[in-house]
Formats: structure tokens, sequence, C-alpha cells
């Protein structure tokens, strides 16, 4: 009989897919009554997206309106590549030329044992358009080329073998990129100083925020690793991450300290993480802060644009004293990307670090879009850092371009530029965080401190 693995739930993990729901059962004692045989196709687009359809609104189908792959069952005699083909010309439309055999997965569905392979596939004639006139095979009324993943995430929770399969693929083809860029390095792991992890609420109005943000930001900011805590910090270590930080921040007073005390909890019960603290413009933010260096705090995020506050504010005179004396980090998100702040831009912080020059204060982003200017106060302030989060990405390139006469000054400031990736409220995969540091071309030696041995000397891992 053909079985699921044993591990197979577990092997979805970064893409949420939860264990021990959706996959069918298997009877090792009931006699096979039926087999049957399909195949799927993961047809991909030239900007290295792929096609998705949507099933129809069938009552009787256990995923009708999901978004899936194009699938279809073998004819008796018919293998498995002129299945795909065929796949192609009656539900989509479209010629396809089949290439590699991606993976295989059979599940016990009761009546009968499905057996499944999805195949790439790239259009060679046509337009994929659905649904087709063919009503004897199952027909799909929407279909999308996208490059998210997850929108299969739900299907595979469902059982559908072609979208695990699919999943599963897709995140061992990350571990592999994000393991040969390493192996290029010569790096012996990663220390991402720009990671989340914060309270579930909190988390879930994040990424609320996030998908509602196209307007705001002007595109789509589809969440990669919408996942639970767990399967999160599964993911980053997969990746070869051996230190990152918990990066939070209230966006109201009142909220600093109980968000401190969760990360203080959330630092004892995860080794490799790196204590990280909050605070917010208010009358017991001095207060707060130093009860979060009593607790630990190992380095701070500060944001200053969804706080909403002047880092000048008198109120935060204190806080900077206490982080300065005591030669804490400050991630701090202080440019005017992706959109403006009311106090966000290299003015404030210059204000700033005039009157506490010693601050070691790490500036998110490479400072987007204000590149140079912040580049500026790394030069004249040896306490200054920079993160890459974001940095050459295609996502941050479209809009807001590093400048390539800059790329001197930001090779000469190596020693003190972080890894930083945003991970998990990125809308791209972790390999495509990283890659384009080497593309920028800055060296191995360059790339090999910024990835790992800055971080380790700064926090002492």
């Amino acid at each position: 009989m053909y079985r699921i693995p044993d591990d197979f739930p577990s092997r979805l993990a970064s893409y949420g897919v939860p264990a021990g729901r959706g996959h069918a059962s298997v009877r090792d004692n009931s006699p096979v009554e039926a087999a049957r045989h399909s195949v799927a196709v993961v047809v991909r687009g030239e900007d290295g997206t792929f096609l998705a359809v949507r099933r129809p609104d069938d009552p009787d189908d256990p995923l009708a309106g999901l978004w899936g792959l194009p699938a279809i069952t073998l004819r008796d005699g018919e293998d498995e590549r002129a299945a795909a083909a065929r796949a192609g010309r009656v539900k989509l439309g479209v010629e396809l030329r089949i290439g590699r055999k991606i993976g295989e997965q059979t599940a016990d569905r009761g009546e009968y044992v499905l057996r499944l392979a999805d195949y790439e596939a790239t259009v060679v004639r046509g337009t994929p358009s659905v649904p087709q006139a063919d009503r004897s095979v199952t027909q799909y009324d929407a279909c999308m080329f996208t490059d998210d993943p997850r929108l299969l995430a739900e299907a595979a929770g469902k059982g559908s073998l072609c979208a695990r399969i699919f999943l599963e693929e897709t995140a061992r083809h990350e571990r592999d990129r994000v393991a040969a860029f390493r192996r290029r390095a010569g790096l012996p792991g990663l220390i991402d100083v720009h990671t989340h992890f914060m309270p579930g609420r909190l988390l879930a109005a994040v990424w609320a925020y996030f998908d509602a943000g196209g307007p705001l930001v002007g595109r789509a900011w589809p969440i990669r690793y919408r996942d639970e805590e767990d399967r999160r910090l599964e993911t980053l270590r997969g990746f070869g991450v051996r230190a990152f930080t918990s990066m939070l921040y209230p966006h109201k007073p009142g909220m600093a300290r109980s968000l401190n005390d969760w990360a203080a909890g959330f630092a004892a019960r995860t080794p490799d993480c790196l204590h990280t603290a909050t605070f917010f413009a208010e009358p017991g933010a001095a207060g707060d802060v130093r009860r979060a260096i009593g607790q630990g705090a190992r380095v701070f995020k500060c944001h200053l644009q969804v706080g909403g506050f002047d880092p000048n504010d008198p109120l935060l005179d204190d806080v900077w004293g206490q982080l300065a004396a005591a030669g804490i980090p400050v991630v701090t998100h202080c440019g005017s990307g992706p959109v403006p702040g009311r106090h966000t831009g290299p003015e404030p912080i210059a204000a700033l670090l005039a009157r506490h020059p010693a601050l070691r204060l790490v500036v998110a982003h490479l400072g987007m879009p204000e590149y140079a200017q912040f580049l500026g106060l790394a030069e004249r302030y040896p306490g200054v850092l920079l993160d890459t989060t974001m940095a050459f990405t295609a996502f941050v390139e479209a809009t807001r371009p590093f400048p390539r006469a800059e790329l001197p000054r930001l090779r000469d400031l190596g020693d003190r530029v972080l890894l930083g990736t945003d991970f998990p409220n990125i809308p791209y995969s972790y390999a495509d965080a990283l890659e384009p540091l080497e593309r920028a071309g800055l060296g191995t030696d360059w790339l090999r401190a910024v990835c790992h041995d800055n971080a380790a000397k700064v926090f002492g891992v």
C-alpha cells in the first residue's frame, strides 16, 4: 500500500502546514480497493513565478475554492509526462514543455489510494486561461501567476498532495540556496540582528498592517513566513542562523514594559535569541529601560516610524544616556522608507548623536532611502552601525535603489555593517535577502564580516 512518510507533516514546517491535520489516514490492515494515478504541473513563468489555479466551489470537494496546481488523472496506458502535457491542453488551453519530476507522494483516500507526482513545465504556445470547454475533467474558475508559495498552504493543510510536494520542494530549495551562499562566503553560520518575534496578537496585527499596506507602500507585501512561532524558529535554524533578535516595538504609550517582559521570557526559552527590548517616548521610559537592562537585554529596538515620536524628546534623555553608558546597541528604524514618518530622516538622528556621541546606534535598512546621509553619520560617529535589512533586494531596488556611487563608502565601513533581514515579515525568500549582498560585489571578506563576524564581536557570540 502507498503510504504518507512518517515525517511528512514536519517537512512542511516552513510553510505552516499543521502537523497531524489534513492528511489522509493509511489503513494498514485494509485491502486496497482501487488506485488512482495523477500528475500536477508547476507551470513556471519567466520571472520566477508559478501558475496557481483555484478549484470551483463544489460542496462535495474538500478542496473547494482553494488555490492549488493544475492536476489530472492518468488514462489507462498513459504515462505521467503525457498526462502532464494533456493537463495543459484540456485544463489551461496551452501547450506545455514538461520538465523534471519534482516529487511524488501517495495517500489513502478511503475508497482509493492516490499516487500523485508534480512536474515542472513551461508554456510553449498559448496563454493559460480557465475554465476550458472539456467538462470530462475538473476545470478551474481562476488562475494566476504568483511568486508566493504560501498561496497553496491551505490546500496543503487539507490534504492536497500536489500542494504539499510543491511546498516541500520549495522549502528544500530555499535551504539549499542559503547553504550554497554560506559555502561561497565561507560562513560558519549567520547572525541576523533584525528578525521579529513578538506576542501572537501583536504579530497578527503587524501582519494585518502589511496585508492592508499595498496602497500605502504602492505594492503588495505578502508575508513569506507567516507561521507559528516554533515553525519560524525551525526555519531560521534550518538556514544556519546561529543567533538572531526578537525585534518588537510599541505603537503607543503603556506597551513597552509588557513587551519587554514577554521578550525576556522568549529569550529565556530560546537560547539562540539575543535578548531584545524596546521603549516608547513616555514618562516611564527610563524606568522601563532600566528594568529591561536588569533583565538582561542585549539589544534594543526603536521604531521611530511606527512609534511616531521624536528621538530627541526630553522624555528619552535618560534612556539614551543609559544605553550609551551600557554600550547596548539600539536597532533604529529612522530612515524615511518605505514612507516618511513625522520624525524619520537623518536630521533627528544627527541631533541625537550630537548629544550622545557614544551611542551604539544600528541604523536599520542602511537608512533607506537616505543612504548617503546615514553613511555620513556612520563615518562621523564610530559607534554608529548599519544593518542590511531589505537592502539590494529586487523588492526595494525597484523603488528605493541603493546608489551605486556609495558602494565604496559602504565597503569601507565593512566592520560596522550587520546582517538584517526583517524575517519573517518579508515578501520574498530568505535566500533572496542574502544573495543580493553577494551581488553587490564588495568582496568575500566584506560579506563574511557583515553576515557573521561583526555581530559576533558586537554581541560576544
